[in-house]
Formats: structure tokens, C-alpha cells, sequence
């Protein structure tokens, strides 16, 4: 692990049939992502995990910037909106070569 990796929940260490879901970095001034392709369900299962990682984050950013939880789902709820009106054509994504 580096200095700048996140610890694993304890509870994601204590199951045995638990696995790492993804990883998003900040790097050169973008985000990149690593999805596991091993996910089961279809891509209506990923909207669960886009909600529950949106509760997280709004809980987040109203404990720490001292704000109402509505205020911040709000907000995070609107840029998301408007931001996946238009996707960035710079995204690029596949599943990895196995070797």
C-alpha cells in the first residue's frame, strides 16, 4: 500500500467472499478509474451502487463543510445531472487484455 491509498474498510477485510469493486485516482489533473469487470447483475444492479456511493459522499461533505445533508444531495444530485447530459468524448474505457 503507498502513502497515498486508503485503507480498506474493517468490515470489507473480515468477509471472506469480499471484493474490491473499484479504484478512482486523481493524476496530470484527471480522474482514472479501475472497474472490476467481474461484477455481477447488469448495469441496472450499478445504479444501486451509484446511489449508496452517493449517500456516502453527501454524508461526507455535510459533515465536514458544516452543511445541510439536503443541501449537499442537492447539489451533488444537479452537477450530476447536468454533467451526464453531456459526457466528456475524452472518456475512454475498456475491458482488460488477459494475459
Amino acid at each position: 500500500m503507498t502513502e497515498n491509498e486508503l485503507e480498506p474498510p474493517p468490515e470489507a477485510l473480515t468477509d471472506p467472499d469480499g471484493f474490491e469493486i473499484l479504484r478512482l485516482w486523481a493524476a496530470h489533473g484527471e480522474l482514472h478509474v479501475t472497474l472490476s469487470s467481474d461484477l455481477q447483475g447488469g448495469a441496472e444492479d450499478f445504479g444501486e451502487l451509484l446511489a449508496d456511493l452517493f449517500e456516502h459522499a453527501s454524508r461526507l461533505y455535510a459533515q465536514r463543510d458544516q452543511r445541510p445533508l439536503s443541501e449537499c444531495r442537492e447539489v451533488m444530485l444537479e452537477d450530476f445531472l447536468r454533467r451526464t447530459e453531456q459526457p466528456k468524448p475524452s472518456l475512454e474505457g475498456s475491458l482488460p487484455v488477459e494475459h
